[in-house]
Order: C-alpha cells, then structure tokens, then sequence
C-alpha cells in the first residue's frame, strides 16, 4: 500500500510522454496508476502483481523470480512500493533493464528512509519506520536507499510524495527531508 500522493508523483513524471508508449506497471496493486495512465490517453499498458487485486487481467508473478516478459519490449516501466518486498532489488533492477528498450525509462517508488523522520526513528530504536517488525510481516524486507541505483541506470529527476510530520500529523511541503516516499526517474544507459 503506497502512502497518499504517491501514484500521484509517478502519473506526474510519466504523463508527458508519447501517449503511444509502451508501458508496465510492475506491482500495480489495486490498479491506481494503470487507471489514472488510462485517463492520461496511453493505450499500451501491461500490468503485473503476485495477486490480482484489480480486474482479473493483472498478469501473476512473483518478481524474485524474474519478470516474464520478452527482452526490450516495453518503454517505460513503472514500479511504486514493490522494491522494498523484494529479496533482491538487484535482480528485480537487471530484469527491468531486461525488459525495457535502450533509452527507456523506469520510474520506481519505495519509502524515503532519509527523511529526518525516519533518521530520527533509525537514531532511536535502530529501526526505519517502514521496516520495523510488524511491517516486516507485511512483506517490507530489503530497504532501499538512493546511491543503491545501478550504474546502467542514469537518474533524471528525484522527488517526493506529500511531506509529512509523522508525530504531529502535519502535513508540510513535500522534499526530502519529509517525504515518505521516493520517487525516482531513470532512464536505461544506451
């Protein structure tokens, strides 16, 4: 389950390319950005979870064992809050790489742990917010962090969903010093 504004952030980065583009939704849950990419006008979206949670089409995978789908087919590849569940972020990355075409771009959510909220929490109790013990029964297993990118991948744009004062319930301008997630926006290496 993604935090509030964060389909919102990837439909943001994703809406001004070629409505004719090919896209997949890798982890599309109960079908947000599928739904709000449809509105924007593109046609070409495939869409991919372990369950499907949506309408009976959701292609059934488990991304630890890699993505079936053909080598170079897809332009973008869209991912928000599913690197965390994963055992190996690297896999899932050499996959994506797999499947998109040279120049294609992947934009990709998980939750900001260099938010002061979650440095202040690490700072504490040795633990992130979304990575402690009860969520990791809900499948947050392999945090990840933003230099953790892999070198085939240029990175174009880093933002963030709404900001937010965990303790006060406030919400503040989104950024990286409060956003709960991040939003990155890569494009494969040619």
């Amino acid at each position: 389950m993604a935090y509030p504004g964060t389909h919102e952030a990837v439909v943001r980065l994703v809406e001004s390319f070629d409505k004719n583009k090919h896209v997949v939704d890798l982890g599309c849950g109960k079908g947000e950005v599928v739904r709000a990419l449809k509105k924007k006008g593109f046609s070409h979206i495939q869409y991919a979870d372990l369950v499907d949670k949506y309408d009976g089409k959701v292609k059934i995978m488990d991304f630890n064992e890699g993505l079936k789908f053909k080598d170079d087919m897809f332009d973008i590849v869209v991912s928000s809050e599913t690197i965390e569940h994963l055992e190996n972020k690297y896999f899932f990355f050499d996959e994506v790489k797999r499947i998109l075409k040279p120049g294609g771009t992947f934009v990709f959510t998980t939750p900001n742990l260099t938010n002061l909220p979650n440095r202040v929490q690490y700072l504490f109790k040795k633990e992130f917010i979304a990575f402690h013990e009860e969520i990791h029964k809900q499948g947050h297993v392999n945090p990840y962090f933003p230099w953790q990118i892999p070198s085939y991948f240029k990175v174009e744009k880093v933002t963030y969903n709404r900001g937010f004062l965990p303790i006060l319930r406030i919400q503040v301008k989104n950024g990286p010093m409060f956003g709960q997630s991040l939003v990155t926006q890569c494009t494969l290496k040619k």
